[in-house]
């Protein structure tokens, strides 16, 4: 069961009853009292000052034993005795009422919790931990306290004045989107928490007489990193934000959407696996050029980097057909990312001097010039993308063509996610240990001296459980709005 972010409007008739009279039933009108709430505490025995800061904020407070009818008028109850007994009275006798309740410090009878607050004027952030831990809810407040200026209403406030005249000069939803986005992440912002306001206002009617009145069109490929949801770039969340649609990829961090994309965005899962794809690369092409004759600023969001084995140059060249701008977003990219959280390096001194990124198809297999060209390799690391499932192949072709049967080699199984688990040996015993291993996706196989480091740098636990975290954490639904 879980909890709804939502915030309830507060009137002249929306009033909270209290039942209890010490220090807990204390704290809670505080919060309350500074939310602008009508309260009246109802005890039989009620600290003085709790009495002298309700009555002196207009609130009501009445000594006498709970009885039901003090429910009446509430539209909020909370119960907040030290009587466990006595709470679960009052749950059932509101509930009865149809009252909405919260008893203190009992998340099994609550409709809803309090989180912790953070307020400036009309400006509100509220963390909730779920009821598990109310100290780890106030530490993420002190941590956001930290980044929100004191006072950021006015900032909000001077929003409000500006909503009109930025809709009568820009017609498009998205223009005046984008404006604001530029506002707020700009100088403008920033000159009107200082105080700077006629600075501000020259500034701002510079930038809404240059702003682009119409929708706009734009594609960005943006890298999502190897599956660590912190992994994606901070240009990448800024594009995120901004798009109309989302095209995702299978291998993207799960919550990176509800991260940074927009609510109302349009999210596309295009993802391909071995066996399934939602959407074929034509497919795919036929939604990003039909978006962009939209006038859609497009993401299309790909695992790892866009520009390693992920289609990039078609899909840019929609764009280029169109006269649409597009950009590439570079990311981490699975062999950077997956070495990286194993405790190797890719490279060293006086031993791997350069890295190959590969992956091969079928008719590989038959190219003696492949072959030929990884014989000059044998002092370089070598990684291979999507051919896990030909990796008893692969092994016995690199060692028919000179590899030594000591040369290390580690499979890495949904790198850089909870579920990163690393499977190592050397050419000569692979197979023998892992020849009939089912190895989850995504894998990556490295191959080379730079392997033997996991042994003694390796900084991660291996996963307590082997199971497909994307699959587990992704929705694969194709025009998820």
């Amino acid at each position: 069961m879980g909890y709804a972010p939502l915030f309830f409007k507060l009137g002249p008739q929306t009033r909270f009853v209290i039942i209890g009279g010490g220090h807990i039933a204390f704290s809670k009108s505080e919060t309350l009292i500074a939310l602008g709430a009508q309260l009246q505490v109802v005890g039989k025995t009620i600290l003085p000052e709790l009495k002298v800061f309700v009555e002196g904020v207009g609130g009501s407070v009445i000594e006498a034993d709970y009885a039901p009818d003090y429910l009446k008028i509430a539209t909020i109850v909370i119960a907040a005795t030290d009587d466990a007994a006595l709470n679960e009275t009052i749950y059932r006798d509101a509930k009865a009422q149809g009252k909405f309740v919260n008893v203190v410090d009992t998340p099994d009878l609550c409709d809803f919790i309090f989180p912790a607050t953070i307020k400036r004027g009309d400006i509100q952030v509220a963390i909730s931990s779920a009821g598990i831990s109310p100290s780890l809810a106030r530490a993420i407040k002190r941590k956001i306290e930290y980044l929100l200026p004191w006072n950021i209403d006015a900032l909000g406030q001077w929003i409000k004045e500006k909503r009109d005249v930025v809709k009568k000069n820009l017609k498009g939803i998205q223009a005046r989107r984008l404006f604001w986005d530029e506002v707020l992440d700009g100088g403008i912002a920033q000159e009107v928490v200082e105080g700077n306001n006629a600075k501000a206002e020259t500034l701002f009617a510079q930038a809404l007489s240059e702003a682009p009145a119409a929708s706009r069109a734009a594609l960005y490929l943006v890298g999502a990193g190897p599956g660590h949801p912190d992994y994606i770039t901070v240009r990448g969340t800024q594009l995120l934000g901004q798009a109309d649609v989302v095209l995702y990829d299978r291998l993207i961090a799960p919550d990176l959407l509800e991260r940074y994309a927009r609510r109302e965005a349009t999210k596309i899962a295009v993802g391909k696996s071995a066996d399934h794809h939602i959407k074929t690369q034509d497919a795919i092409a036929e939604l990003i050029e039909t978006h962009l004759r939209k006038n859609k600023i497009v993401v299309r969001l790909k695992g790892g980097d866009p520009g390693i084995y992920a289609h990039a140059a078609e899909e840019m060249d929609i764009a280029r057909k169109l006269g649409v701008p597009y950009q590439i977003v570079p990311g981490i990219t699975a062999a950077l990312g997956c070495a990286a959280a194993s405790g190797f390096p890719l490279t060293e001194r006086n031993g791997a001097s350069a890295v190959r990124l590969l992956t091969y198809y079928d008719e590989t297999l038959y190219s003696d010039d492949f072959w030929k060209s990884l014989q000059l390799s044998r002092d370089e690391t070598l990684v291979f993308y999507m051919t896990t499932r030909k990796r008893n192949t692969l092994i016995e072709k690199l060692l028919s063509i000179g590899y030594k049967p000591t040369t290390p080699a580690v499979i890495i199984e949904q790198g850089t996610t909870p579920n990163h688990a690393e499977y190592e040996a050397t050419l000569g015993t692979f197979i023998e240990i892992y020849g009939d291993t089912n190895f989850i996706t995504p894998t990556l196989l490295v191959i080379g001296d730079v392997v033997r480091w996991r042994a003694t740098h390796s900084w991660r636990e291996p996963a307590a459980v082997r199971e497909d975290w994307f699959a587990k954490n992704t929705k694969e639904v194709a025009d998820v709005t």
